[in-house]
């Protein structure tokens, strides 16, 4: 039977009710030849969507995604605006979704974004950002930032009916305005004139308000917006430029600590500041400059009972010091001793959860910039002899034979940037024993505890000072350790039986 002839067949299958059958006859049609059939097909089956039978509308919402494919998309856009917008406001998410999906095809090709335009058609996709099927809004979501790829389409979506659009949505609940954020900010990524409308249209100023509001939960979803746009070096440009990192720095001032949401604010502006110190785009001396709460309050809250903000603060003193304008920040923070104390003591008495972080921190803090900084040498030696002289020292050798790689591998880090000032290895030399748990190779089985532990003997074998300090025999040692290799492994002698 050819096509034609199924044609009317199925015509009479769904005039008559008979779904199952219709939609049997659309398989066989596609299989056939999806690219060779009438347009007129497709839109006799968006009408028969509206039955209410489940099971039919979810299969013939596969085999008219198959005809869909088949057909040019100027011609659904164009010629099926009305079943377009039928499906949009279909009771099945299965149908709405079809439909999304069509009108992605049309905005990932620039040719159509006119057309799109004209018929109108995107500010039923908006709407859907309200639905309560979360596959529809996640479509919804692809469809409207993939508009946003092309400058003609920022102009659709940024439109004034769009903006009128999207913010009588964002109206409807706090759950629909974070997804319109969640368009907006992947928009803004994707297209500096999108992020230039976001600014115009008043959109960052909803952000203002949200972050300025009583309620903890717009608040939160608004610290996580401007994470989310500072990804954009524009648009981190931006929100500095008005001020926005500094009225959220004043949330970790003594009265934003003291508010009623600060057990849930204060955590997520430390996270927001961490990534903030990760980019490079970031000057940290301004930032700092701007946010002056930013460093003191992290130091401050080293010692706090909330295990989750403790960690944020030690991970953010671990990244401050990876950069050279951070450590520069911290240096010159007269908060600094106090933290530096602090992390001393959660390296050795504190927690398990914090200790391994607490020894990475200082790791970094005492690891030798690559620029010089005149007032380095000065205050990390007067930290050592203030903070880490006596037990610290003895407790970090021993942790070269923790049972945990993790630990052995930051305790290893730490005293390889010790061994560069004369300091540390005259600290590291005074414990007794100091070079028989350094060489002790039964405790290193991790490859990256080995590699690191090797690093460690290679940086006191080769310091200016190790004379000073060591005598001839555990220098020989030192060198032998160095020559096996970090992943050495002593052989065990084999008895040889007698036949």
């Amino acid at each position: 039977m050819v096509n034609a002839e199924l044609y009317n067949v199925i015509t009479r299958n769904i005039n008559n009710g008979q779904y199952s059958e219709a939609v049997d006859n659309i398989n066989i049609i596609c299989s056939n030849a999806a690219g060779s059939l009438p347009d007129s097909l497709v839109s006799l089956l968006f009408p028969s969507l509206m039955n209410s039978d489940e099971e039919y509308v979810e299969r013939c919402c596969k085999a008219l995604e198959r005809l869909l494919e088949g057909t040019p998309v100027d011609v659904v856009i164009g010629q099926m605006e009305v079943q377009l917008k039928q499906g949009f406001e279909h009771h099945s998410p299965i149908v709405k979704c079809l439909c999304l999906r069509q009108l992605q095809r049309a905005v990932n090709d620039r040719r159509n974004l006119k057309l799109v335009g004209e018929v109108g058609i995107m500010k039923h996709a908006i709407l859907l950002l309200a639905d309560d099927d979360s596959g529809v809004v996640k479509e919804c979501n692809k469809t409207l930032v993939s508009l946003a790829g092309y400058d003609e389409g920022v102009m659709i979506l940024f439109s004034d009916q769009g903006v009128k659009l999207l913010k009588e949505v964002m109206e409807k609940s706090d759950t629909v305005r974070y997804r319109v954020f969640d368009v907006i900010i992947d928009a803004s990524l994707v297209s500096g004139q999108a992020l230039e409308c976001v600014q115009t249209k008043g959109f960052i100023t909803k952000i203002l308000e949200d972050l300025e509001s009583t309620d903890v939960l717009l608040q939160l979803t608004a610290l996580e917006n401007v994470s989310r746009l500072s990804d954009s070096p524009t648009a981190y440009t931006t929100l500095r430029n008005l001020g926005i990192f500094k009225g959220i720095g004043a949330w970790l001032g003594v009265s934003g600590r003291s508010s009623g949401n600060a057990s849930y604010t204060v955590p997520s502006v430390i996270k927001l500041f961490a990534k903030l110190t990760q980019k490079h785009n970031v000057d940290l001396k301004q930032l700092c400059e701007e946010c002056t709460e930013y460093v003191p309050a992290v130091c401050s809250l080293l010692d706090t009972n909330d295990l989750s903000v403790k960690l944020a603060c030690v991970d953010v003193l671990t990244l401050l010091n990876a950069r050279v304008d951070g450590k520069c920040v911290f240096l010159a923070s007269p908060t600094a001793n106090p933290a530096v104390q602090e992390l001393c003591y959660q390296a050795t008495r504190g927690t398990e959860d914090v200790k391994d972080r607490a020894l990475v921190a200082l790791a970094h803090i005492f690891s030798t910039p690559e620029v010089y900084i005149p007032e380095f040498a000065a205050r990390t030696e007067e930290w050592y002899r203030r903070c880490c002289a006596g037990g610290l020292v003895k407790d970090i050798l021993q942790y070269l034979s923790h049972p945990a790689p993790g630990r052995q591998c930051a305790a290893a880090s730490l005293l390889t940037n010790l061994t560069v000032h004369r300091y540390g290895m005259e600290g590291i030399t005074s414990v007794p024993g100091w070079s028989e748990r350094m060489l002790d190779r039964r405790y290193a089985v991790d490859r990256e505890a080995q590699t690191l532990r090797h690093a460690l003997i290679m940086a006191v074998k080769r310091s200016p000072v190790i004379e000073e300090f060591a005598d001839r025999e555990i220098i020989n040692k030192l060198t032998k350790y160095i020559n096996e290799g970090a992943h050495y492994t002593e052989q065990t002698p084999q008895a040889v039986l007698e036949l």
